[in-house]
């Protein structure tokens, strides 16, 4: 909808952003780049490269969006998802070789990475979220069908804990958490459907077993920031499942779907809840959908091209600019969204 500006007396409309994407750039990572994420104050990128059992830091220019830099640090092996704290302090891998989560210290002021301690999660983990109140840590474990809760120290990052929560057959991969911090979701590939769970935001501990059937084989998943909607992204069916979020529960309800390009692997919805965009392995892709922010139904069947085996996504806070890591071509692509 266009935003209304009066200057001199007169209003005039505005064009608000289309969600768009163009560019063709990209630059180099380490090797099989999977996860990627974007610090809060949107100077850095990083991405997890499970090919080269590293962590890729890229300097972003917060007014065009570019990223440079070729320094990487060491991780676990076979780093798969990877999440950001919400003050900026660290960063976070899910180690799907090792059976780990990497726990790495960032520097503010330069974005550099260091430390080499993990911590023990169950096996294959896969998706790693943190909460928004930085107190927990949330790895969703492929083989174990369940999901490892880690309390996280505030001060120094260090996790800690080995409670897991099952949720019985499904193999889940992605995993995101709602903004007020009481429901976390996990796509399960295996059993076809997201889990839901109840969270205690005073302990972040996990309960609940309940299900909700998606597309074919979901891997990614996220939550529209007004905490009305969740939406998976079904490999195995090349669409997205669109749900309605109980803001008072955390229950999801709604069997709508929209194709996207073939073989979605990595989702994420804009700041301004206004987009979301799906990276497409098979095609090589990015779906761009536009959000109807009433109902969060999604419309729209533009794409563009991404590098080889598009794998996953991110966009910046300020929402200029989305970022698709490529894993078969071992780079990530650079879009400026409009």
């Amino acid at each position: 909808m266009p935003i209304s500006r009066k200057i001199m007396g007169v209003s005039r409309a505005v064009a608000g952003p289309t969600g768009a994407l163009s560019g063709t750039t990209k630059i180099s990572t380490g090797s099989s780049p999977s996860g990627i994420c974007i610090s809060p104050d949107g100077l850095n990128v990083y991405t997890a490269n499970s090919g080269s059992n590293n962590v890729s830091i890229f300097a972003r220019n917060t007014s065009t969006g570019a990223l440079s830099g070729t320094s990487s640090i060491a991780a676990g092996s076979g780093p798969d998802g990877i999440c950001i704290s919400p003050d900026g302090l660290n960063v976070y891998t899910a180690n799907s070789g090792s059976n780990t989560v990497s726990i790495f210290a960032r520097n503010t002021s330069t974005g550099a990475l260091s430390g080499t301690s993990s911590i023990a999660a169950g096996s294959g983990p896969s998706g790693i979220c943190i909460s928004a109140d930085g107190i927990s840590v949330y790895a969703s474990n492929f083989n174990d069908n369940n999901v490892s809760i880690f309390a996280r120290n505030t001060s120094t990052g260090a996790l800690s804990g080995t409670t897991k929560i099952s949720i019985g057959y499904g193999g889940p991969q992605g995993i995101c958490i709602s903004g007020d911090g009481a429901s976390v979701y996990a796509a399960n590939q295996y059993g076809s459907s997201t889990q839901i769970f109840a969270r205690n935001t005073s302990t972040g501990a996990l309960s609940g077993t309940t299900k909700i059937s998606t597309g074919s084989s979901p891997v990614g998943i996220c939550i529209s920031g007004d905490g009305k909607n969740v939406y998976t992204n079904n490999y195995g069916s090349s669409n997205v499942s669109v749900f309605a979020r109980n803001t008072s529960t955390g229950a999801l309800s709604g069997t709508t779907k929209i194709s996207t390009g073939s073989i979605p692997r990595g989702i994420c919805i804009s700041p301004d809840d206004l987009n979301v965009y799906t990276a497409n392995s098979g095609s090589n892709t990015v779906s761009i959908f536009a959000r109807n922010t009433s109902t969060g139904a999604l419309s729209g069947t533009s794409s563009i091209a991404a590098g080889s085996s598009a794998r996953r996504i991110c966009i910046s806070a300020d929402g200029k600019n989305v970022y698709a890591t490529n894993s078969g071509s071992n780079n990530v692509s650079i879009f400026t969204r409009s």
